[in-house]
């Protein structure tokens, strides 16, 4: 699976078909889901921490509106 930062979804679907497609990179082991670490904004998010098989570790922050959610990969 290729990452790449997105800075907004498009839609409620965009975030639905984006999450299920990182669920199914967990099923498949090419991601491993982590604790969260620093919150993104607020602990009043939704957050989800992954991390690839290369050490990378990528965040997930639930839209809520107007936020439209995030997924970048978190800096160490």
């Amino acid at each position: 699976m290729t990452l790449r930062e997105i800075h907004g979804f498009d839609s409620p679907q965009h975030f639905s078909d984006f999450y299920r497609s990182l669920e199914d990179a967990v099923k498949n082991k090419e991601l491993t889901v982590v604790p969260v670490g620093q919150p993104y904004a607020s602990v009043m998010f939704e957050e989800r921490w992954y991390r690839t098989a290369a050490g990378q570790v990528w965040r997930l922050v639930n839209p809520d509106f107007p936020f439209k959610g995030v997924f970048e990969q978190v800096k160490q």
